[in-house]
């Protein structure tokens, strides 16, 4: 999403925002990556790292009919998880590992994708979801 009132021939850095905690982005901060969806749609990683959490570790399920994924914009049958900010959009499972697969993959950020709280300390951050991480439908970094 974009900040209201955002010159749309002069975006800033500080006009693209979350869309689940309207937070801005800092492209110089490697802790705080953006990833974009369809049509002006941008999740942050922390918001990602809270949902991965929700829903594959905790296995949460805050769907609700008829409200589409902000990120793919399709109305899916799996999990989604909302922001409890903003509940008025959804992040559904598949742009969730789809995300998680895709900011592991670019090296200019630090994100890594959470650890279950019931794994060991010392057991890697893999997640052994029968669920596939094809990441190349709908979210884009």
């Amino acid at each position: 999403m974009f900040r209201p009132g955002t010159d749309e021939v002069n975006v800033q850095y500080e006009d693209v925002l979350c869309n689940f905690c309207h937070q801005p982005w800092d492209p110089d901060d490697p802790s705080r990556p953006l990833i974009e969806g369809h049509h002006g749609s941008h999740l942050c990683g922390e918001c990602l790292s809270l949902a991965y959490q929700a829903i594959v570790h905790e296995g949460q399920n805050l769907r609700v009919e008829g409200l589409p994924c902000s990120m793919c914009l399709e109305q899916r049958d799996d999990e989604c998880w909302r922001s409890a900010e903003f509940p008025d959009v959804c992040l559904c499972r598949r742009c969730i590992k789809q995300g998680a697969t895709a900011l592991e993959k670019d090296k200019e950020y630090t994100w890594k994708r959470p650890v279950s709280a019931n794994a060991p300390a010392s057991a890697p951050a893999i997640d052994h979801d029968e669920e596939s991480d094809d990441d190349s439908d709908s979210c884009s970094v």
